[in-house]
């Protein structure tokens, strides 16, 4: 199976969802769209997205008209087109929570982390585009450089600064990450991370630095976090993480020794597994409690568990 098809297979992805980059660059018809039935607003407050609970779990969606009154077009970011409905994230504060909420009596907030194993994966991946653009911008108010506060331009996808002697832009963020489950023959390397429940473990994961390849970060993180060195890398897909703004960057890699030395203070414990309890596992029998069906980690686990 190509990278590409593996990263379609990941949670919180889609290939439904067309960007529609030239749309940024029209002016005015981001108004013309909040009166129109075919604009659907994602609401995101803070950390949380918003559910209808009943008759079944799914994304709160809301035709544009419908919340019309609460919005203004320059609050509107701009996510993308699906057969023949615009979608636009909305960042909206804790106070406005009750008012959104008495929608539906069905309605509420929470984290995506808790939902998004069970909600359509075309949902999930547009709450979790419209989770990490919203937490750009709350975070993006002022400017980098001479303090000013910033405006949002291109339907939300660039922010600059209202200082006209200043004049920066900011654009959305995406910092890259690496995750890799290491093995050596029938047995893979799993962490336990402070403050985790002790059966609960995971692949090795850590961001890329300012001056090394994803390749080097694969090494470092291993080494670093478990004293435990890799060869062979093969890379197997990406996965976008709005917890709060990352993308993931998926291996396999070939340990080359197994020695196990906790150093860095990530790690409580780390263990190798063989193929008979993982595959236990999946099944919920036995002790170890693998990552969560919505993360690339279970994905990378479940992937080596069929070689």
């Amino acid at each position: 199976m190509d990278p590409l098809t593996r990263s379609l297979r990941n949670g919180l992805v889609t290939d439904k969802l067309g960007r529609k980059a030239h749309k940024r660059e029209q002016i005015g018809w981001v108004e013309q769209a909040l009166s129109a039935k075919s604009s659907f607003i994602v609401p995101i407050r803070g950390q949380a997205s918003l559910f209808y609970r009943k008759p079944q779990l799914r994304a709160a969606l809301f035709a544009a008209p419908v919340v019309r009154d609460w919005i203004s077009p320059e609050t509107l970011i701009f996510l993308g087109h699906y057969r023949g409905k615009d979608y636009f994230a909305l960042s909206i504060l804790a106070t406005a929570q009750s008012s959104w909420e008495q929608l539906d009596e069905g309605l509420v907030f929470d984290n995506l982390w808790n939902r998004g194993t069970l909600i359509d994966q075309f949902e999930a991946s547009l709450l979790a585009y419209a989770r990490g653009m919203c937490y750009w911008h709350d975070r993006t108010k002022y400017c980098g450089s001479c303090g000013s506060s910033t405006r949002a331009e291109r339907t939300g996808h660039m922010r600059t600064c209202t200082n006209q002697e200043c004049g920066a832009n900011y654009f959305p963020r995406t910092d890259p990450a690496v995750i890799v489950l290491v093995h050596d023959g029938d047995q893979c390397l799993l962490g336990n991370k402070v403050g985790w429940p002790t059966n609960r473990f995971s692949t090795i994961a850590g961001f890329v630095e300012t001056g090394e390849t994803v390749e080097q970060a694969v090494v470092r993180e291993v080494q670093e976090e478990t004293g435990v060195n890799v060869g062979l890398l093969e890379y197997h897909s990406s996965q976008p993480w709005p917890f709060p703004g990352s993308l993931m960057l998926g291996f396999h890699a070939q340990a080359t020794s197994r020695e196990i030395t906790l150093s860095d203070g990530e790690l409580r414990d780390a263990r190798w597994f063989s193929k008979t309890e993982v595959v236990a596992a999946k099944s919920k029998n036995g002790w170890l409690r693998l990552p969560s069906r919505l993360s690339i980690a279970r994905r990378l686990v479940e992937d080596w568990c069929q070689t």
